[in-house]
């Protein structure tokens, strides 16, 4: 029985436990008590459903992936780089609960780790995470993390970046964090295509809001995912960047220019800590 089915069966036992037989409480206010009661009921029945629809839908998804020519050609391609991964770290994964690309991303993140047998769990962010997909996540055993660092991880052991269709400023800030010999070698991103954003883009314009890909992609080697899922839309421009053995010698590379990105305040793509502080108290 997978984790999911686990959880899933979990969820169904929790919604037909019988309550009766609980102690009442003795309150002032019988009317306010039950009003509250129901109140309480209802948010946690909500909940409960919510995370059992979504685990239901996960299921599928991930038994969809697992039988599909995509997967297996993926980690054929992709497993033996994986090996030796202590952390993952999940960025910008969206509504999972009502976006079906978002879903599926997370189901291949699932799988991947599944079938390379990565025994360590899922650390994710999204400003744009609701409760219910925070709850979910937790139910399956991963870690919801609580700050938005706009992709400023620095990291000491080897880490795979899952970063499905984020924005190129969240890869821009982790590849600045770790601009340094010791620890880009650390770094596995699986993520939109540098080789697509670079050529897709003006250098003059890369230089500006994405100036440590521009440099990354000469410096990382990138393994390409073939989009032959049967939804194309879900995996497509999305490759494997990593750094072989050596790479990071280059002479053409330069450590030393470590400054900090910004980007305009308008910049659509990335959701920013201000833009959600502004958002909060709206």
């Amino acid at each position: 029985m997978s984790e999911v089915d686990t959880v899933a069966n979990e969820l169904d036992f929790k919604l037909v436990v019988s309550k009766k037989g609980k102690h009442r409480p003795k309150l002032r206010s019988k009317t306010q008590t039950s009003l509250q009661q129901l109140g309480d009921k209802t948010r946690a029945d909500r909940t409960e459903f919510c995370q059992k629809t979504v685990l239901t839908q996960l299921q599928q998804a991930e038994a969809d992936l697992l039988q599909s020519e995509f997967l297996r050609e993926c980690l054929d391609n992709i497993e033996p780089i994986l090996a030796g991964i202590e952390h993952i770290i999940c960025l910008g994964l969206g509504n999972f609960l009502d976006c079906t690309i978002a879903r599926y991303q997370l189901a291949f993140f699932r799988c991947i780790r599944y079938k390379a047998n990565l025994t360590v769990k899922g650390q994710f962010f999204d400003p744009v995470f609701t409760q219910p997909e925070v709850d979910a996540l937790q139910a399956l055993g991963e870690t919801v993390l609580p700050e938005n660092l706009e992709g400023k991880y620095s990291v000491e052991r080897k880490t795979l970046f899952f970063l499905p269709h984020c924005p190129k400023q969240i890869v821009n800030n982790l590849l600045w964090k770790n601009w340094h010999p010791n620890r880009l070698t650390n770094v596995v991103l699986l993520c939109n295509s540098f080789s697509t954003v670079v050529n897709n883009n003006p250098d003059r314009i890369l230089r500006i809001n994405a100036s440590y890909i521009l440099r990354a992609a000469r410096l990382f080697q990138e393994v390409p995912l073939r989009n032959i899922f049967r939804f194309g839309d879900i995996f497509n421009d999305t490759s494997l960047h990593h750094l072989p053995n050596g790479h990071t010698e280059n002479e053409h590379i330069d450590w030393d220019c470590t400054i900090e990105p910004s980007y305009e305040p308008d910049d659509l793509e990335l959701i920013s800590k201000k833009k959600v502080a502004k958002l909060e108290f709206a």
